[in-house]
């Protein structure tokens, strides 16, 4: 990246850094703009960004659309990481009106580059036998927690790679998410089952850990686990329990926790606080999904 780019990625960075955004969102807001710039370094000649075309813009993003194989079914999580979603298209539009607004001081066009239209397709869901088999399935402690939590208490892939020792509290047996997605501490369920695999994990893996130090730590000394291992985690053994055409990401087993709550009884508003969600128009596809599922709902004309 020449010195220019560089100096206008620099101001990119510090506009999302002004706004207060998770350090997660804006390395990924970050990796963005920077897969656009070097796109117009490589394929531009290293046009000046200030007259790159809107014709050229969307040549972008139509590579976004055909060479990262856009599927419209498939979750922006990190378990796609090779398929691209039609709301992460979106999002790099969005990120380069920002830039071209904030740093480069150009209009934005919203005609010449509008936002993708998509189907809102529900979401794949595992059955709690499903999700049993899996767990009971896995043999490394640290794997089996990662994956039970997940599920047992309907955290984010990001909240359970940054979760602390010092989170979890054992006599009230639930975690604590500092700065979740929303931007909003709470509070999330802890299972008697997976509590007592998060137990058998620490005393193998993490005898000694203060509580400061990472629950899950990464390969790098003072590092988190990172989300794409524990997707490897999960694919292996989608793989190996003969599920990997079911249409399951790791978000799925958020989606589970949120569909199995509602399905046995659990109303919408407390799912929606015990997932952090910011509204209820996130939660109420768990009572779509229930019904497709089966749940009983009467209608008014047998009565």
């Amino acid at each position: 990246m020449n010195e220019q780019n560089t100096n206008y990625l620099k101001q990119h960075i510090d506009i999302l850094s002004f706004r207060d955004l998770a350090p997660g969102t804006i390395a990924t807001y970050t990796s963005y703009m920077t897969q656009y710039i070097d796109w117009v370094e490589e394929n531009l000649n290293a046009k000046p960004l200030p007259k790159v075309t809107w014709e050229e813009i969307r040549s972008f993003l139509l590579f976004l659309k055909e060479v990262r194989h856009l599927n419209p079914r498939t979750s922006s999580d990190v378990c796609s990481s090779d398929l691209l979603n039609p709301r992460t298209v979106n999002v790099y539009i969005a990120q380069l009106r920002d830039f071209y607004q904030y740093v480069l001081h150009r209009d934005w066009d919203r005609y010449r580059i509008p936002y993708l239209h998509f189907d809102e397709l529900l979401p794949k869901v595992p059955t709690k036998e499903e999700i049993n088999s899996i767990i009971d399935s896995v043999y490394n402690p640290k794997h089996k927690a990662e994956l039970a939590l997940l599920y047992s208490s309907g955290i984010r892939v990001s909240e359970l790679c940054r979760l602390k020792c010092g989170d979890i509290y054992h006599s009230k047996q639930c975690i604590y998410i500092s700065r979740s997605k929303n931007r909003c501490d709470r509070y999330a369920v802890l299972s008697e089952k997976a509590y007592g695999l998060l137990v058998d994990y620490i005393r193998v893996f993490h005898p000694h850990a203060t509580k400061e130090d990472w629950l899950f730590p990464g390969q790098k000394a003072g590092s988190h686990i990172h989300q794409q291992s524990v997707y490897n985690t999960f694919k292996k053994w989608l793989a190996v329990m003969k599920l990997s055409e079911a249409g399951y990401t790791l978000h799925s087993l958020r989606h589970a926790f949120g569909l199995h709550l509602y399905e046995a009884g659990t109303d919408l508003m407390t799912i929606k606080e015990a997932m952090g969600h910011k509204s209820l128009s996130s939660t109420s596809v768990y009572l779509t999904l229930g019904i497709g599922n089966g749940r009983s709902v009467k209608s008014p004309y047998d009565e």
